[in-house]
């Protein structure tokens, strides 16, 4: 059996059944509610049992070092302890008055087997990390038994709008509610805007629902991707770019420079590097006995040192490369191999058979780069470029609350529309046919804690490594950025939160967006207003006194996306008096996410509940 760390006094277990004269007592259980407490004042009661005559001390500290004092029922300076008290009638009960804070606090309670008498036997359990469960564990392997209880201040629970997305923008109101930390809260009202830019406007699409609520947590990318068997990890060249050519032949070294102005837009570190093949025809039978060879070409215009040579059997089974330009049509091959006249050869930088990225942008100008290795280049030799993507990356974080199915929001190194899921390498026979069937090579699960131990502090989670994957291969670049993943409902606001809550009463309206008529309008469709803002094209409707009540209010066709003064176009033509008030209907500015919460049990930390707005609200007409 493993000991404690608080085993200075070490005892032979000593069994409760097992007492005599000459046998120890056995203090058998210590009894207390070991949950966490809250920020008020709160009063737990306590029961040792054990054998009659068992005596012990008990103590209580907090983490600045005060001393719970029984008799005042307060923490003091300097030690206090319940001193060699004894268990008769096979119990002793007693009560612990925890004060208000405003802060976190810890207690740490030490139960000590004091003059002939002992725990009993010690069984321990330890959290995921390996550190013991001290509250867990029961009895004890010496004359001490510890036990923690921790105090919280209240947690905060914010309520906001958000966009996944980012299709509908807006400027982000809030409300809070404020729990006992795991406590609970009667229903409670809560209100939170989200508001459109000036030349933007909001239609309702439809009104909210429980499950249009976000649970987010912010893991950061590791710095470097996992490869999947099977994944082809560079799967897409980059679009080639106006001025793609090497600037000058590279005869050695690993920087290259480009004849664009600026590599930046279609370069990127850790790009795979590719070159087209070249083609010229050999001027002049040669046999075995020499390395030079003649082409119908000027040979620095399709080759450079090191690239492979290919072209007839022998050249193909084995692998001959350019070993020097040695004059204007002339090169050496690196070993004599007989060539007739007239044989087409191919030429095949190094780049395409040995994986070379590239390295460090603008290590000189805009215009050059280095790469993983030193290859060299004729001038004007095109280069193709092929940005890395991984399906799987490692996250520093939260690989115990990730599943698959979550949602991550967009950033700027993430592909669009990405969330995680499991990977499949499939192969498909007969595609097309009545007999397709496809083949999973391998797969592996959407995470993976890669077997590391999480950090646990004070009986929690707070960090859990991994391995995490995403139904879409992401870029290089995402390494060492911090991703929003989220899951929706209630279900994944108490999962990945462990708030537990309950949504009635939702609800979404828009603000109505008013103006008035700075002219008078006479059997015209267009009207002068003092303020465009609200309106979006054939959705906006327009109501006000002059506005015919005998018929549907018109819609505004012209004037959407503006700000301040000017003119609408309506879809009826209108008499108007100047300074009319006009109020707009459809659309709005200001939209106000309204309902009740219930919070049927607090989590361990202040958290944000998003309402995804693009479930509810369009910035453009149908």
């Amino acid at each position: 059996m493993a000991r404690t760390f608080y085993n200075p006094y070490e005892r032979d277990p000593v069994s409760a059944g097992e007492n005599s004269n000459n046998q120890p007592k056995v203090i058998t259980s210590f009894e207390i509610d070991l949950s966490d407490i809250k920020a008020a004042t709160t009063t737990r009661s306590f029961n040792l049992r054990g054998q009659n005559g068992a005596v012990f001390s008990l103590e209580i500290k907090n983490e600045d070092g005060f001393y719970y004092n029984f008799t005042t029922k307060l923490f003091r300076s300097g030690r206090s302890r319940l001193d060699n008290k004894v268990i008769t009638n096979g119990s002793y009960t007693g009560a612990i008055t925890f004060p208000t804070v405003t802060d976190d606090d810890q207690y740490d309670i030490y139960l000590w087997a004091e003059t002939n008498t002992v725990h009993a036997d010690y069984n321990e359990v330890r959290f995921d990390d390996g550190s013991i469960d001290l509250n867990s564990s029961t009895g004890s392997n010496s004359f001490l038994l510890q036990k923690v209880i921790y105090q919280y201040t209240d947690s905060t629970l914010t309520l906001q709008g958000h966009s996944p997305n980012g299709t509908v923008a807006s400027t982000a109101g809030t409300d809070t509610v404020d729990v006992t930390r795991l406590g609970s809260k009667t229903k409670t009202a809560f209100s939170f805007t989200t508001t459109a830019g000036a030349t933007a406007a909001y239609r309702i699409l439809r009104q909210p629902v429980a499950d249009d609520a976000i649970a987010f947590i912010e893991p950061v990318i590791g710095s470097a991707p996992i490869d999947l068997p099977g994944e082809n990890t560079y799967p897409t060249a980059r679009t080639a770019f106006t001025g793609d050519d090497v600037n000058g032949a590279v005869t050695g070294g690993t920087n290259v420079r480009m004849d664009a102005v600026d590599i930046s837009a279609n370069i990127a570190g850790g790009d795979k590097i590719t070159s087209p093949v070249t083609t010229d025809t050999v001027d002049g039978a040669r046999d075995t006995s020499a390395v030079a060879v003649t082409m119908d070409s000027a040979v620095a215009t399709k080759m450079a040192v090191g690239d492979q040579v290919t072209g007839n059997a022998v050249l193909d089974a084995g692998v001959f490369t350019v070993a020097s330009l040695d004059s204007t049509n002339v090169f050496s091959i690196s070993s004599a191999v007989a060539i007739a006249d007239g044989v087409t050869l191919t030429f095949s930088s190094k780049v395409n058979r040995s994986l070379t990225t590239v390295g460090t942008l603008f290590p000189i100008t805009a215009t050059d780069f280095t790469m993983s290795q030193a290859i060299q280049f004729r001038d004007n030799q095109p280069l193709t470029f092929t940005p890395r993507m991984n399906f799987s990356w490692p996250i520093d974080n939260y690989a115990n609350l990730i599943k698959q199915g979550m949602i991550v929001s967009p950033g700027t190194n993430v592909t669009a529309d990405t969330s995680i899921s499991v990977y499949e390498d499939i192969v498909t026979l007969f595609e097309g046919t009545e007999n397709e069937k496809r083949i999973i090579k391998n797969e592996r699960p959407a995470l993976s804690t890669l077997a590391k131990k999480p950090t646990i502090v004070k009986g929690l989670v707070t960090v859990q490594e991994g391995q995490i994957v995403f139904d879409k291969q992401q870029v290089l670049a995402l390494a060492g950025d911090t991703m929003k993943i989220g899951g929706y409902g209630e279900s994944e606001i108490l999962r990945v939160y462990g708030w537990e809550v309950k949504f009635t009463d939702l609800a979404i309206a828009l603000t109505p967006v008013t103006t008035t008529t700075t002219e008078a309008t006479s059997a015209h469709a267009t009207i002068a207003v003092a303020d465009r803002e609200g309106i979006i094209n054939n959705v906006s409707t327009v109501s006000g006194i002059g506005i015919n009540p005998a018929v549907a209010d018109p819609t505004l066709t012209t004037g959407g996306g503006l700000d301040g003064a000017g003119d609408w176009v309506m879809s009826a033509v209108q008499t108007l008096e100047s300074g009319i008030t006009l109020t707009v209907g459809n659309t709005g500015r200001i939209a106000t996410i309204t309902g009740n919460i219930e919070v049927l049990k607090a989590g361990t930390s202040d958290q944000t509940i998003r309402f995804d707005i693009e479930k509810l609200l369009s910035t453009s007409a149908p």
